[in-house]
């Protein structure tokens, strides 16, 4: 039996049908397209946010100790965070919270500052005992060395917190007096003497980049901090002494490895090394190790004594171990001008522009008996190993944390070199070329001269060239060699070059053949 659909039935199921299609059809047109951000973490999709801003503000108010800790304004989303605007039907996303609670474990957040990176050479770091002493003598000669750098990089969260710092280290190094008047253009024209500042500069090349920090890394936020970090190359607390009855600003230097421009670098409320202290008082011991290389060049013209030469005349006549005075010396008066380079408080170079004699000396004549020429040396008088006028640049002294034990004298590339004393030359090192800081051990051309009595022995080292040979007897005063700069010296030259960087006598006194079981002497008790 046919089931039979009326007419009205039928136009009623086909009104139903057409109804669904065409509300359906209406809620599909009437569907719009929104604006969302995917966050992604190191490239992989964490999460979707409604709104960027929005977002960013939330992670803005959780994180309030964060700006207080760095004195900011804003905390911005970790690094690897990248947030991407997309249009999509999907209206669906993440709570701001739920995003933000990813973040907070898996990554740290950042803050806008500034990346400072400085280009440190550091080609002679590991040659810095060469000049203490303690030489290497099996160091074998090296092939020419490339210039080594290293890029030390400092956070801050603003640059003028890095500037007021350098301005700070700059004044540690150097007399506030001097700096104020040569900013200020201030400075008194030399007259008659005196010392003038021509230029103040950094050796490193520093470079500046704003950009977002992480809070996992160190970040500067304050000028002191900085401050401590580039004069010792750490933030760790330096060493204090307490100061005991009778102490020094010299002898707790001694004690502690420190010369007293450096000691007096590490305390700058004292101004000389002859301010007095006192009992239970607390100083500062650390070895300064600073990150930036202040630059000072001065014009220096200045009177100084030329100190009178002994003669010595040799009486047959008299038997060896008398003696008289024929005449007394008298010191003459020089006007001397010079150019002089510190490196962080300390002479680095030194250049002779001109020197006038305004009273010439009155050398001593000394007459000794002789009946043969001694190769014995005469321990009552040592001549001076360099011509005048030179330049004390190291004395017998702590200096970068080690015991410089010899004495290094300047008068100029190619100057006199002389025998302290009578002797026989015990050893000699020659054929070094600049810049080749490994030859001989470091110690460049060089001669070591055997006094025959008491176990005395001197060394004359960074020769630019030797005279004698070994067994050769020389007599005190006798011209041995020309003041050079082979060798380990500082600073150093190019390779082969030149220059007359680093030119200077490294004179020293031992008591034992040197470097082979000998002690030094501090070469000024033998004047």
């Amino acid at each position: 039996m046919k089931t039979k659909w009326s007419v009205k039935t039928i136009l009623v199921v086909i009104l139903a049908i057409l109804s669904i299609f065409l509300v359906g059809f209406k809620l599909t047109i009437n569907k719009n397209p929104q604006v969302v951000y995917n966050v992604y973490l190191e490239g992989e999709k964490i999460g979707v946010v409604k709104s960027k801003e929005e977002f960013e503000n939330y992670i803005n108010k959780q994180e309030e100790n964060l700006k207080n800790k760095y004195n900011v304004s804003k905390i911005y989303t970790p690094k690897g965070v990248e947030i991407k605007k997309v249009t999509t039907y999907n209206n669906s996303f993440d709570s701001n919270e739920k995003i933000y609670n990813l973040l907070v474990k898996e990554q740290n957040f950042t803050i806008k500052g500034t990346v400072i990176n400085i280009e440190k050479d550091i080609s002679n770091e590991d040659n810095k005992e060469i000049e203490t002493g303690r030489l290497n003598l099996d160091t074998k000669k090296d092939e020419e060395k490339e210039t080594k750098k290293k890029i030390i990089t400092i956070n801050v969260t603003s640059k003028d917190i890095f500037d007021e710092a350098i301005i700070d280290i700059v004044k540690a190094f150097i007399d506030e007096k001097e700096y104020n008047s040569f900013m200020e253009g201030t400075q008194s024209p030399i007259v008659d003497t005196g010392s003038i500042i021509e230029s103040i500069y950094l050796k490193e090349n520093i470079t500046y980049k704003e950009s977002y920090i992480g809070v996992d890394e160190e970040i500067f936020t304050d000028k002191a901090l900085l401050t401590k970090y580039l004069l010792y190359g750490t933030t760790k607390e330096q060493n204090t002494y307490t100061v005991k009855e009778g102490d020094t600003i010299e002898t707790i230097a001694n004690a502690n490895k420190l010369n007293t421009k450096e000691f007096l670098i590490a305390n700058p409320e004292f101004t000389s090394a002859n301010n007095l202290l006192y009992a239970s008082q607390q100083v500062n011991v650390g070895l300064i190790n600073p990150i930036i290389s202040v630059v000072v060049e001065k014009h220096a013209v200045a009177e100084e004594v030329a100190k009178y030469s002994t003669e010595i005349k040799y009486d047959s006549e008299l038997v060896i171990g008398y003696s008289y005075t024929e005449r007394e010396g008298e010191n003459g008066l020089d006007k001397v001008t010079r150019k002089y380079q510190y490196i962080n408080g300390q002479v680095a170079d030194v250049a002779l522009v001109n020197s006038v004699e305004i009273k010439p000396p009155v050398s001593k004549i000394l007459v000794k008996g002789e009946r043969y020429v001694p190769n014995v040396a005469d321990l009552s008088y040592w001549a001076w190993p360099t011509s005048t006028p030179y330049t004390i640049t190291t004395g017998y002294e702590y200096r970068w944390g080690s015991f410089h034990a010899a004495i290094d004298i300047y008068v100029g590339w190619g100057s006199a070199v002389y025998a302290a004393n009578n002797g026989t030359v015990a050893a000699v090192g020659n054929n070094c070329i600049r810049g080749d800081t490994s030859c001989n051990g470091g110690r460049g051309n060089y001669v070591i001269i055997n006094h025959n009595i008491g176990g005395y022995y001197t060394q004359y080292m960074h020769l630019a060239q030797a005279y004698v040979k070994p067994g050769q007897v020389v007599s005190r005063g006798q011209r041995i060699a020309a003041m050079g700069n082979t060798g380990y010296v500082v600073p150093t030259p190019s390779y082969g070059s030149n220059s007359y960087a680093g030119t200077h006598l490294d004179f020293g006194v031992w008591i034992g053949m040197p470097y082979q079981g000998g002690s030094t002497r501090n070469p000024f008790s033998l004047y």
